[in-house]
Order: structure tokens, then C-alpha cells, then sequence
């Protein structure tokens, strides 16, 4: 999780010129994809941080269905 959030924050420093974190952050498509709003580096770590992340948020899935039916 650490190294998605990582290329989360790395990404936000390649914002096109003009682009604030509150226009970034709080769009409903997550300015998934979205060169007007990225560069083409903040779009890699973009990739980078879901590749790092959708496996990681399932773990802790997981984690917390093994922590129950443990308990």
C-alpha cells in the first residue's frame, strides 16, 4: 500500500501547469487517464500507483475477512 501511495503523491507532482490537487482529486473519473490534467510521467505513475494499489486494497480484504472468521 505505502508504494501506491507513493506513485500517488509522485504522480500529483506532475499536474499540468494550472491543474490544482482539488481539481484532480475530487473529479468522479478520478482524472483516470486524463492527459489535459497529467503529464505523460504523472500518467505512468499513475499506472504505477493502480498496479500497486487495486492488489493491495484486496489484501486488505482479505485480511480483515481472515481477522473475522479468526475471531
Amino acid at each position: 500500500m505505502g508504494v501506491a501511495i507513493w506513485n500517488e503523491r509522485m504522480m500529483q507532482r506532475h499536474r499540468r501547469p494550472g491543474v490544482t490537487y482539488a481539481q484532480v482529486t475530487l473529479r468522479k473519473d478520478g482524472a483516470w487517464r486524463n492527459s489535459e490534467l497529467f503529464t505523460d510521467e504523472g500518467l505512468r505513475y499513475q499506472r504505477r500507483a493502480s498496479g500497486f494499489g487495486v492488489p493491495a486494497a484486496l489484501l486488505w480484504v482479505l485480511a480483515l475477512i481472515a481477522y473475522a472468521a479468526v475471531r
